[in-house]
């Protein structure tokens, strides 16, 4: 009997044994399995939030060139790979020391707002990748505006600056574009000149307002002058009519009507001495 009972008891201590191997194994799996899921939750689970898209590239088959994968929750196998892009109208602001016609510097502060083209996603990620603003939009920004910068002179880039922006955006627009990156502006935030040549420049503006002033003012003594030569010519041209029309006769016409005149006023002491040139009477006297 006591054998027996030994031989029972080692019977359960082997299956309280066998169960607890069992619970250790079930803990480290599931523990295991749980360590593994935090680990690739984000290689699994992928969200893309609103304003975004998503490029999957397939361990096998390399770059999904077919779809464009928008806003929510996506699953993918652990060994594949999302990138995500920010497809939003986005600012990027840069500075740059540019040489202007002549060989003097100028630092420009330029913004552009740009956007990838939601269409052409995958072929933007496999041609140029997510560094696209680095590699593509603000060197091609850059060499525009090199150029464009260094057909101006100081002044006109200190002052025009709209006046050459236009070409930068158009220019820009073509590079750029080809790329699969659409700009939407250029913007010259700041223009700098260092400071001798800014004084300079001020200077040279201020002279050209004084010439300026000069010069309109020369206008107006001008139009002045003519309008007084129009003026004079005019009463020139009356009084030779005049003195055309005035006949002997009708001075001497007008002589008697206001003779009359003057004799009728009832304020008028009219005193007649003998006559006067051409026959009318010399009238003397009078209140007034």
């Amino acid at each position: 009997m006591a054998l027996d009972d030994e031989f029972e008891d080692y019977e359960e201590f082997l299956r309280s044994e066998r169960q607890r191997r069992i619970q250790i194994y079930t803990l480290l799996i599931l523990l295991l399995f749980g360590v593994g899921l935090v680990t690739l939750w984000n290689r699994v689970v992928v969200t893309i939030h609103s304003g975004e898209a998503g490029v999957l590239y397939r361990w096998i088959s390399g770059t999904d060139m077919s779809n464009i994968y928008g806003e929510g929750l996506h699953i993918m196998w652990p060994w594949n790979r999302m990138y995500v892009y920010n497809v939003r109208l986005q600012t990027e602001q840069r500075q740059y020391s540019l040489l202007t016609q002549g060989g003097l510097p100028v630092d420009l502060e330029i913004a552009v707002r740009y956007k990838p083209d939601l269409r052409l996603l995958p072929l933007l990620h496999v041609t140029v990748g997510p560094e696209y603003l680095d590699k593509v939009v603000f060197p091609e920004t850059e060499a525009v505006l090199r150029r464009a910068v260094g057909q101006y002179a100081p002044e006109e880039v200190y002052t025009s600056r709209r006046g050459f922006l236009e070409s930068i955006v158009v220019n820009s627009l073509t590079n750029v574009e080809d790329r699969y990156v659409i700009i939407d502006d250029v913007l010259v935030r700041n223009v700098e000149l260092p400071p001798a040549v800014r004084l300079a420049v001020e200077r040279k503006l201020t002279l050209l307002e004084e010439q300026k002033a000069y010069e309109y003012r020369i206008g107006i003594e001008k139009q002045e002058a003519e309008r007084k030569a129009i003026e004079a010519e005019g009463i020139r041209r009356y009084q030779d009519v005049i003195k055309q029309s005035l006949t002997e006769d009708l001075l001497r016409w007008q002589g008697v009507q206001a003779t009359k005149e003057l004799a009728s006023s009832p304020n008028a002491k009219t005193v007649v001495i003998g006559s006067g040139k051409d026959g009318l009477p010399l009238i003397l006297g009078g209140d007034r």
